[in-house]
């Protein structure tokens, strides 16, 4: 073991990073946390996987291609931070963090995962965005504290049904991939609070509505032509973004959002807003740009709570509305 451990001091000192490491061989058995990001590191000794008690790894911004098979050895390890590096796999041994609760790989060249990833159970923050990923292991499933989930700007069309199990899941990422549908365990996350979907092309909408404990729907970009499911079972959202698509009306259940602060659809082929709109007594901010709009509903001056508006690329003026902070008319 000092062996090892002299190894790694010597590699530390020889790329200039003495700093970061204790001198006494017996500090460097006791070091928790490793910060080597920002250093233009290409390469890792293994020697690294020999800190018995290392929690904290962090490794963002450097040139690493791969990591050394000896980063299973750090049976301590927590929180590992990879982002923004040149990975295009990783090594089968990174299934042997046993303890590891917090993974970045975002920025990374990834195309799949290594059948050892479902080993990771402990993991409660998992984020792999921009990354080239075509495929997730089916066996992502055993992944059950997983809390935060971030697939976003990838090269996916599917996903296996991964997430039954995941019943505390709150936030999960997929935008930018290349979605069509979603998969029905989807529908069972229970605490699902944040689902991202934007820059896609989503045919199964009506898959969305077992999420009744939803707070932010993000549906940009995905080439909808009308919203065909019923909206209102949706009934904690106080967030829903539908910019950029092909809509030309929203339907009446949108209104039975009474928790609704933030709307925004703007970018799409809207001829007129729902006579109910004023029903949604909560609404904070609303964005209508680039419309097809020429009037307001007789229901629109009930948006008492209204503080910002959007409303540039219309026909409209400016409301006269009592708590109307700002609008880009002004």
């Amino acid at each position: 073991m000092e062996t090892i451990l002299n190894d790694f001091a010597r590699w530390m000192k020889s790329h200039g990073f003495s700093s970061k490491i204790p001198a006494d061989l017996e500090k460097l058995k006791t070091l928790t946390m490793l910060d080597l990001s920002k250093c233009k590191i290409r390469e890792l000794p293994e020697s690294i996987g020999f800190l018995p008690n290392l929690m904290v790894l962090k490794l963002s911004n450097n040139r690493l291609e791969k990591l050394p098979n000896s980063i299973g050895n750090l049976k301590q390890l927590k929180n590992l931070q990879c982002e923004n590096n040149l990975l295009s796999s990783l090594p089968e041994s990174i299934g042997g963090l046993e303890e590891l609760m917090i993974l970045n790989l975002n920025g990374n060249r990834l195309t799949k995962l290594p059948k050892s990833f479902s080993k990771l159970t402990t993991i409660t923050r998992l984020t792999m965005a921009a990354n080239a990923l075509e495929s997730i292991p089916a066996d992502m499933k055993n992944l059950k504290k997983l809390l935060y989930f971030s697939l976003d700007t990838n090269k996916l069309q599917e996903l296996p049904e991964i997430f039954a199990q995941m019943r505390s899941l709150y936030y999960l990422d997929l935008s930018y991939n290349d979605f069509t549908h979603l998969p029905k365990s989807l529908g069972e996350i229970d605490e699902l609070e944040t689902l991202l979907l934007e820059g896609n092309n989503i045919q199964d909408l009506p898959s969305l509505e077992a999420h009744d404990m939803l707070i932010k729907l993000n549906l940009n970009d995905n080439d909808l032509t009308k919203i065909d499911f019923d909206i209102s079972a949706l009934e904690d959202l106080q967030i829903l973004t539908l910019d950029n698509n092909n809509l030309e009306y929203l339907p009446d259940n949108v209104c039975k959002l009474k928790k609704l602060n933030h709307l925004s659809v703007s970018a799409n082929q809207l001829k007129k807003l729902p006579e109910c709109i004023g029903e949604l007594e909560n609404l904070l901010e609303l964005d209508i740009e680039e419309n097809q709009l020429h009037e307001y509903p007789a229901s629109f001056n009930k948006l008492t709570k209204l503080k910002n508006l959007y409303i540039l690329e219309n026909d409209l003026e400016r409301p006269n509305l009592p708590n109307l902070e700002f609008c880009d008319l002004d």
